[in-house]
């Protein structure tokens, strides 16, 4: 079944493992990135509205922003090879 890539490569930066759900392949694995996503979003925010320990926060966002580029590069690469593209 043809999937779009960029679909798949947006949903996972958006949303960590949500190009894999959407790909439907390692969905479990697609599923605990989702989950664990939203964890660390409420710490994220957590963190930042309480004011402690800025420098984390800007450590945890720069960690957080590679992790959705490789997953969205990650996404859109498996998308292609389900499609059959190259």
């Amino acid at each position: 079944m043809k999937k779009n890539a960029g679909l798949a490569a947006a949903l996972n930066f958006l949303l960590f493992g949500a190009g894999y759900i959407y790909n439907g392949k390692r969905t479990g694995f697609g599923i605990a990135l989702t989950v664990a996503l939203v964890l660390l979003r409420y710490a994220d925010i957590s963190i930042f509205l309480g004011g402690q320990n800025r420098d984390f926060w800007y450590a945890m966002m720069v960690g957080l922003l590679v992790l959705q580029v490789a997953f969205a590069v990650d996404g859109y690469q498996e998308a292609k090879r389900i499609s059959g593209d190259r």
